[in-house]
């Protein structure tokens, strides 16, 4: 058990205590955040965990800080909206296209 709870130790310099008193109960604690997380995707094996945790390293590097990665995901996730604020959609379209009609009519006018 303490090859895994090393890695998920709190950082060093760390002015934080940590949650759990032992590195047991910080890998159960871990276990159970990745269950709630993963739990709309029904039963999920860590093998499940796994294949996600590979595909991130296959595009991020193997020895990718989780800070940089959260980062990068974030930023691609802000992206995504703004194109998606760019895209009209035909509803927004169709509700607007009479308001901007009775404008130009105003200014023109």
């Amino acid at each position: 058990m303490n090859q895994y709870a090393t890695a998920l130790a709190p950082a060093q310099g760390s002015t934080l205590l940590p949650v759990y008193s032992s590195d047991l109960e910080r890998t159960i604690g871990v276990l159970q955040e990745i269950q709630v997380l993963c739990a709309a995707q029904g039963n999920v094996s860590l093998s499940d965990v796994v294949q996600v945790l590979h595909a991130m390293q296959q595009e991020f590097g193997r020895g990718s800080s989780l800070e940089n990665v959260i980062q990068a995901l974030v930023g691609r996730q802000l992206h995504q909206q703004l194109a998606m604020r760019r895209v009209p959609t035909r509803e927004a379209v169709a509700a607007h296209t009479p308001i901007r009609e009775a404008l130009q009519q105003e200014v023109l006018a």
